[in-house]
């Protein structure tokens, strides 16, 4: 595949991408600075009053408020860690002026030394701003807006108690200011509050509805996109042979360790991403059917094992010779290879060089054409064919994987249309940053990651075996046949005199059969009695065969001849 399909999709990706990533963001940044905003609200509290502060002490916590007499303190438990204990007398953070607390509650805890009731007041409220008239001018101050008040009747038992403060569901970010009735240093007016996506609220009211947001929401998506990573898949192996080839363990190892740790360090955004995009968790299942399918299937693949003997020199056959070798040992390698319209190569595990094969490149064998040594086995085989290569060759098997390059396309008009493409995609997500259509690093990731797409290129591999002369099959099956007959020789001598005594054996037992064959039809024809003499026998001797007489029943021989003399 050329660059300019994959620079054009980079291009299309950004375009649908960037308004979607920032869409959370925008409307964060249009809460906080809509202008018009009404001054007054049914509270009665004024910005003034929302954003004043209780004093704090040098060098002390950030959330302590300390009076003449008492002193308060907020704490709050992050909403990343799902192992937290909530309202535990014996953890909790100090609550950092600025900081977006993501549970819906935050506490207040203090010393005291009997039982105490105090009214909480909780203001949300957003900071906006309006245009007033001054005179002969126009201009905007900034006011509180979307001002809700509720207060919280608590009380504080002996001791260090901690004391639960609700905060309300908001699924945008608000700001928040806290204070206690009556008394003016404690207050706080530095933090917001945003609630973990997984306390969001769910308009599904009947069986219908659940089953309706399941279809729409995943049944949906698994469906079409199953089909659509089955098509993809096919395609594929088609044309690289054979998936990674990691095998489901590695796959499910680290989609388990990704997806955890995932979840541990970054619960409050994972959360997030999955209540407010509800197709992540369905791609994630299409992606598990993607692996299994990677994993399972291949086409045109079989397992080769390249065989190179060892030599050493050892006794000669012959009486008078020096130079001779034996095998004492060998070295094995098992490899898969793929057959396309290409020609027959090498495939290892990895996802790159999977995908370079995807791309038309492999490691293919140079040599194969040569490869006289190739034996193929018999099916039911653990390997189905075996190379033996060269005893001298320096290895087995010659290999070097295909790979990826970053390959810049060279500015010419050939690859213009490509330039302005990837141009224009950067242009877009610039514009989309500056004018908070989307956030940066989002934008900066979908960029990047469209640019290495755009800049990789597929590289071919290199594969190459030194085969045996190609004599050493016959010789090897020669050997084999004679093995049985001439197991006992030490020198070609005594081989050849083997040999011999063998074909002088196998020569006479051929001739016997042919005498026994012929002598059998004589008798037949002219000796149906069975008066002839036997034909002449190996262990026989010239007066053996004089004496010898077909044995007749009741001597019906001689008494034959008794008549002849009357």
């Amino acid at each position: 595949m050329s660059r300019a399909p994959i620079a054009l999709l980079a291009l299309v990706g950004l375009l649908v991408l960037s308004p979607v990533v920032g869409a959370v963001d925008a409307q964060q940044v249009g809460n906080e600075t809509a202008g018009n905003a009404s001054a007054s609200d049914e509270s009665g509290l004024t910005l003034d009053d929302l954003t004043q502060t209780g004093p704090r002490q040098a060098n002390s916590p950030p959330s302590v408020r300390m009076g003449q007499d008492q002193f308060f303190w907020v704490v709050y438990w992050p909403a990343n860690n799902p192992f937290a204990n909530p309202g535990a007398t014996d953890s909790g953070e100090y609550l950092p002026p600025g900081h977006t607390v993501g549970r819906n509650a935050v506490y207040l805890r203090t010393w005291t030394y009997g039982d105490q009731q105090e009214t909480v007041h909780v203001a949300y409220w957003e900071k906006g701003q309006k245009t007033v008239q001054r005179g002969n001018t126009t201009t905007t101050v900034p006011v509180a807006k979307n001002v809700t008040h509720v207060t919280h009747d608590v009380t504080f038992e002996r001791g260090r108690p901690t004391v639960k403060i609700p905060l309300r569901q908001h699924d945008e970010a608000v700001r928040v200011t806290m204070w206690i009735e009556g008394k003016e240093y404690a207050r706080w007016a530095n933090f917001r509050h945003k609630s973990i996506a997984t306390t969001q609220s769910v308009d599904i009211n009947s069986a219908g509805d659940y089953i309706a947001s399941v279809i729409v929401d995943f049944l949906a998506i698994i469906v079409v996109g199953g089909f659509a990573v089955g098509w993809l898949c096919k395609q594929g192996l088609d044309k690289a042979g054979i998936g990674p080839q990691y095998g489901y363990t590695p796959w499910i190892i680290a989609l388990s360790l990704g997806t955890g740790l995932g979840g541990l360090l970054f619960y409050e955004g994972v959360a997030s991403l999955v209540v407010n995009a509800q197709y992540v968790v369905s791609l994630y299942v299409v992606g598990l059917f993607a692996i299994i399918l990677l994993e399972t299937y291949t086409n045109n693949v079989s397992k080769a094992v390249f065989f190179r003997p060892t030599l050493e020199h050892a006794e000669s056959p012959t009486r008078e010779g020096q130079n001779s070798y034996d095998i004492i040992d060998g070295e094995m390698d098992v490899e898969k290879i793929v057959r396309t319209e290409h020609g027959v190569a090498v495939v290892k595990s990895g996802l790159f060089p999977f995908l370079a094969r995807v791309f038309g490149k492999s490691a293919r064998l140079a040599n194969v054409e040569q490869l006289r040594t190739r034996v193929p086995l018999k099916e039911g085989s653990k390997w189905d064919e075996m190379f033996v290569v060269d005893p001298e060759s320096e290895k087995l098997l010659f290999y070097e994987p295909e790979h990826w390059t970053i390959d810049w396309p060279p500015l010419d008009r050939d690859h213009g249309g490509e330039w302005l493409a990837i141009v224009g995609a950067i242009v877009l997500a610039i514009g989309s940053v500056h004018y908070g259509l989307a956030s940066f690093w989002p934008v900066t990731t979908v960029t990047t990651m469209g640019l290495l797409v755009w800049l990789a290129t597929p590289v071919d591999g290199k594969a190459a075996v030194r085969p045996a002369p190609m004599h050493l099959r016959s010789a090897f099956g020669t050997m084999v046949q004679f093995a049985e007959d001439v197991d006992d020789a030490k020198h070609l001598e005594e081989v050849k005199d083997q040999l011999d005594r063998e074909r002088v054996r196998k020569q006479r037992a051929i001739d016997e059969k042919v005498a026994d064959h012929d002598r059998t039809l004589i008798e037949e024809s002219y000796d149906p009695d069975g008066e002839v003499p036997a034909a002449i026998r190996n262990d026989d001797t010239d007066e053996s065969v004089t004496d010898h007489r077909r044995e007749a029943t009741n001597g019906s021989l001689a008494a034959d001849e008794g008549d002849n003399d009357e």
